[in-house]
């Protein structure tokens, strides 16, 4: 099914709904240039994965805490056996 603007193409999405998909935009485009820049910047390991970072530095802290609170026992004259 053909639109009528030459930068747009339809893509079936379902068995009754279509979505207009851009095809060959012209290089001085906003868009084009958007995309362009978001492309080559590069993204870093918490920009990609924020849940593991926040689960990695929840277990250097809990870590933390229980080391020190080993020795603050240990310290206090309570030793494991």
């Amino acid at each position: 099914m053909a639109t009528s603007n030459q930068y747009f193409d339809l893509v079936r999405t379902g068995k009754s709904s279509w979505v207009a998909v851009r095809i060959n935009a012209p290089a001085d485009d906003a868009q084009a240039a958007l995309f362009r820049e978001a492309a080559s910047n590069r993204i870093t390991f918490t920009e990609r994965f924020p849940r593991l970072t926040i689960a990695m530095v929840s277990f250097v802290i809990l870590a933390a805490t229980l080391t020190a609170e080993v020795e603050l026992l240990h310290g206090a004259g309570f030793f494991w056996q």
